[in-house]
C-alpha cells in the first residue's frame, strides 16, 4: 500500500471487515442473471436549469438516457456526459473519438452509456475489481454491468484487478480514483487494495503511444495527489479544468484532466 497518510486501529479494523465481505462475495459468485433497467421515458422533477442544460445535450448528442435507462441512471448519465463536454470546450481539446477504450475502475458500469455518447469508441471496456458486490434486490455489481454494456454496441464487463491487466488501448478513463485510506475504506474496499501509484504505471503502460487518459477526482486536493502519480508514471498534463457547477451536487467540485505519454 502506498496512499497517502498511515490507517490507525480504527482503519485497519474497518478495512479487514471490508476485506472479509470482499472475499466472501468472490467466492460466492452468485448470480441472478443480467439485469435490465426500466426506462423512466420522462424526467420528472428536475430543476429548470437541469432541463436546460439537458436540453442543450440533446442539441449535440444523439442520446435519450431516459428511453432505456431508470431516472436516476439516466439523470446520472446527463451529469457525466455535460461533465467531458465542458470540460473538452474550455480545454479548446477535441475528444479523442474512435479507438479501444478501457474505463478503469467502472463499479455497476452505469455511465458506460455518457461515454459511448462522448467518445464514441470502437470498443469500450469496463474493469472493476468488486463486481460480486450484491444490492438490494439480490443482483450483483456484474449483474447491472453486464445489462449496462449489452444495451451499447462492442461495449463489454471485465471483472478484473487492473493492476494484472496488459491489455494495449488508445484511451483510458478513470473516474475517481482511490489515493487516499479514507475515500478505499469508504467505498467498501481493504486497505490491501489501495496501491495508486502501481496503479498509475499500469494505465500508464498499457495506453499506446499518441494515447492519453481522462482523469476524474474528488475536489484540488484528489487532483493534486493524482498529479503528482501521473507525472511519476510519465505522463504529461494537457490540461485540467474545475468543474463548480455540476448538473448534480456532488460533496466535491469534480475536477477533470488530460494526460498523454
Amino acid at each position: 500500500m502506498n496512499g497517502i497518510g498511515a490507517p490507525g486501529w480504527a482503519q485497519r479494523l474497518r478495512s479487514l471487515r471490508n476485506g472479509l465481505s470482499l472475499n466472501i462475495a468472490s467466492r460466492l459468485r452468485m448470480s441472478r442473471g443480467v439485469f435490465c433497467e426500466t426506462a423512466c421515458n420522462e424526467l420528472r422533477g428536475i430543476t429548470p436549469d437541469q432541463a436546460w442544460r439537458i436540453a442543450r445535450l440533446h442539441e449535440k448528442y444523439p442520446v435519450r438516457f431516459e428511453a432505456s435507462l431508470s431516472h436516476e441512471t439516466s439523470l446520472n448519465n446527463y451529469a457525466y456526459l455535460e461533465l467531458l463536454d465542458r470540460a473538452f470546450a474550455q480545454s479548446g481539446d477535441d475528444p479523442p473519438m474512435g479507438g479501444v477504450h478501457a474505463d478503469v475502475g467502472c463499479a455497476s458500469f452505469w455511465y458506460a452509456a455518457s461515454l459511448h455518447a462522448f467518445f464514441r469508441p470502437k470498443v469500450l471496456t469496463g474493469y472493476e475489481i468488486d463486481a460480486f458486490r450484491r444490492y438490494a434486490n439480490a443482483h450483483t455489481r456484474q449483474d447491472y454491468a453486464r445489462g449496462y454494456a449489452a444495451a451499447l454496441p462492442d461495449t463489454h464487463f471485465r471483472c478484473a484487478d487492473y493492476l494484472a491487466v496488459q491489455d494495449k488501448v488508445d484511451q483510458i478513463s478513470c473516474w475517481f480514483p482511490f489515493v487516499s485510506t479514507t475515500t478505499i475504506l469508504a467505498w467498501g474496499l481493504p486497505l490491501k487494495l489501495l496501491n495508486p501509484r502501481s496503479l498509475f504505471s499500469c494505465i500508464s503502460g498499457n495506453i499506446r503511444s499518441g494515447g492519453g487518459i481522462v482523469l476524474v477526482n474528488h475536489g484540488l486536493l484528489e487532483a493534486e495527489i493524482a498529479a503528482g502519480l501521473c507525472a511519476a508514471a510519465g505522463l504529461q498534463r494537457q490540461w485540467h479544468w474545475l468543474e463548480r457547477d455540476p448538473l448534480r451536487p456532488r460533496p466535491q467540485p469534480p475536477a477533470i484532466s488530460y494526460w498523454r505519454h
